[in-house]
């Protein structure tokens, strides 16, 4: 790496043509700006001026070694420069939350994105431990989760609670029984098990004996199609009830009405310590409306 003290001494005395004038510019001695020319030449292995008398000229090195450092220079500026100005509506925000929530949440970010073309929405759909390390990690900065977290590096905010749902096909005349829906089977999705023996076990607490025993009729774990079995009559599933109004074609699913409800509570989580972006403010704000 080549030392940046030398590179900017360099870079004067390419302008001023001049050793002195280089010298009271950077308040330096004559001899000093000499030795800095001499360890880059050592460094790089090759000469960086013609010398003819008092006067000298770049090299061919020299000339593409001033290109470079004046390129250098405009980098450094660039970046003090992003480091002074935190655009509200420039930058990318790094959400992770689950799938389900990801239908909810997704077509109303890239709304956001729409409206500032600054932005750069990036969503990872992952379960609960994955958001939080990815938080942790920084490879995330905000991050949804359905559980308090008890990490000291983590804060947590409560942001609401969503109501899970028992979601079967339409038009096939599904009772809430428990053998009717072990006869349609379960559609399961990365949240799916967690959901479900939630809702399943307090609504069905004498035939309910873990959701492994709950016979699946499918897997899926594309954000947007989660539902797509269920409304072609291929079994039922387990959601918030935000990720199904989030389905374009609810006219083909039924949400069954059951004797117990089932709150998933919500949590806004960041990193302590690492205050976010000014951008994020938006996001926020989208995300607090969802829950109000």
């Amino acid at each position: 790496m080549l030392n940046p003290v030398h590179l900017r001494t360099f870079i004067s005395l390419a302008e001023t043509h001049h050793f002195t004038e280089t010298a009271k510019r950077l308040n330096m001695t004559q001899p000093g700006v000499s030795q800095h020319i001499k360890k880059l030449e050592e460094q790089l292995g090759t000469a960086l001026l013609n010398r003819f008398g008092k006067s000298f000229e770049l090299t061919q090195a020299g000339e593409r070694l001033y290109r470079y450092g004046l390129e250098q220079v405009k980098t450094e500026a660039r970046f003090v420069r992003s480091l002074a100005s935190d655009n509200i509506h420039q930058g990318v925000c790094q959400i992770a939350c689950s799938g389900s929530m990801a239908m909810r949440l997704y077509p109303e970010l890239l709304k956001l994105q729409k409206q500032y073309a600054g932005l750069t929405i990036a969503v990872e759909a992952a379960p609960n431990p994955a958001i939080i390390q990815r938080v942790k990690n920084n490879q995330s900065d905000l991050g949804l989760t359905t559980q308090p977290v008890s990490d000291p590096d983590i804060e947590s905010t409560r942001l609401g609670e969503d109501d899970l749902c028992l979601i079967v096909p339409r038009n096939q005349q599904i009772k809430p029984s428990w053998q009717d829906l072990m006869t349609i089977g379960f559609i399961d999705h990365p949240d799916g098990e967690h959901y479900a023996s939630q809702l399943l076990a307090i609504n069905f607490p004498d035939e309910f004996r873990g959701i492994e025993k709950v016979p699946k009729t499918g897997y899926i774990n594309q954000l947007s199609q989660i539902l797509l079995p269920v409304s072609e009559g291929l079994g039922f599933t387990v959601l918030p009830r935000s990720s199904v109004e989030a389905f374009p074609h609810t006219d083909r699913i039924e949400i069954v009405n059951l004797q117990r409800s089932v709150q998933e509570p919500v949590y806004l989580i960041t990193k302590k310590y690492r205050p976010l972006a000014a951008r994020y403010q938006l996001v926020k704000e989208l995300l607090y409306s969802q829950w109000q």
